[in-house]
């Protein structure tokens, strides 16, 4: 009986690889979709014990109903920053249009670039500016021409793969755990140590979320602040594409700072705001590598030591899912090291008990 179960596992698992192996071009936004739907499952479940609600229709409407209003709570915002940029966008083309008319503009650029240059060792006259500033416009229009068209092209992947994202989320939250308690038991047959690594994998993936929030609530603050103290124009727009932007890995709020500092210098020829903006940039950065970890470290049983090479560590590795894979087998590691070394002491203590030592 033993081996027929395990032959039925091993068949099992190598279904279950096929399967994934198919849908290899979909993983990502199917598992984030899976890991949303599981911790959207103690809401659900709450409101449905709350208000007894025994037939599977109610859990279906909730489910859609919780999926449509966190989808809602964070696509208006994307759509109100979408409108206002491209009202910034043609408002700066409008300007540039004016300046670019101006034949002094373009030579009193130059002139002051050539002599900001020149406080660093760099010499370049205004006309070697000029040719440097032209050549290097039609490669950042070629550029653009490009990734436009891959953009255009990938849009149709990008879509269904949200469309995937949504159904998988959806789905998962009213089935999730049905399939849960089918196919775990198959994969893990230990009781003690499959629950042990669902509440371990719960309690990351719960970490990281809040880590996530609070440190791009924390940088969205911080900078604009630093941009309304340095007269940085629609400081509070800004401060909202920062939150947003923060949760992009590697590039975070970098391009936003530096543009506030280039605006600083080059339109109003501020150095000292142009300073600042860049301190309070690398200040935000600091603060952003070293309280996502520490935030983190809170919601798992990991130091910050661990936590800290755990997403370093997972991002270079696997990029964005990464940071969520490093943090998931530092804790699981942990977890069965501890849960080893009570079952040891629980030895022990049994030994002990058993042999008690001469007085």
């Amino acid at each position: 009986m033993l081996n027929t179960i395990k032959k039925k596992n091993i068949f099992f698992i190598l279904a279950l690889l096929g399967c994934l192996l198919i849908l290899t071009p979909y993983l990502i936004p199917i598992l984030i979709g899976i890991s949303l739907a599981y911790l959207y499952e103690p809401l659900l479940e709450k409101i449905i014990y709350k208000y007894d609600l025994k037939k599977e229709i109610w859990k279906i409407i909730i489910s859609l109903f919780l999926v449509v209003l966190t989808l809602a709570a964070i696509i208006a915002p994307f759509l109100t920053l979408i409108s206002s940029g491209f009202q910034e966008l043609s408002a700066l083309i409008n300007s540039l249009d004016t300046d670019l008319k101006n034949p002094n503009f373009i030579k009193e650029s130059s002139d002051n670039l050539s002599v900001f240059l020149d406080k660093f060792s760099i010499h370049y006259t205004s006309d070697e500016l000029l040719l440097k500033g032209t050549e290097i416009l039609k490669k950042a229009g070629t550029f653009l021409v490009s990734w436009f068209g891959t953009a255009i092209t990938g849009t149709p992947g990008m879509i269904l793969k949200f469309i995937i994202f949504i159904l998988t989320w959806f789905f998962f939250l009213i089935y999730g755990k049905h399939y849960r308690n089918i196919i775990l038991p198959k994969i893990i047959p230990w009781e003690k140590e499959r629950i042990l690594i669902g509440t371990s994998i719960s309690a990351v993936l719960k970490a990281l979320i809040v880590a996530n929030v609070l440190v791009s609530s924390l940088q969205a603050i911080l900078i604009t602040s630093s941009l309304a103290f340095f007269g940085i124009p629609r400081f509070a727009l800004l401060g909202i594409i920062a939150f947003f932007s923060s949760f992009i890995p590697i590039i975070g709020t970098a391009p936003i700072m530096l543009g506030a500092a280039a605006w600083c210098y080059f339109s109003q020829g501020r150095l000292g705001a142009t300073i600042g903006i860049i301190l309070c940039s690398v200040l935000i950065s600091i603060v952003d590598n070293l309280m996502r970890p520490l935030l983190m470290k809170g919601g798992v049983n990991l130091n910050f030591f661990w936590m800290f090479l755990a997403i370093l560590g997972g991002m270079s590795q696997f990029g964005i899912v990464g940071a969520v894979l490093g943090p998931a087998f530092f804790t699981l590691f942990i977890a069965f090291l501890k849960y080893d070394e009570n079952d040891n002491n629980a030895e022990i203590v049994k030994q002990i008990d058993e042999n008690p030592p001469n007085p």
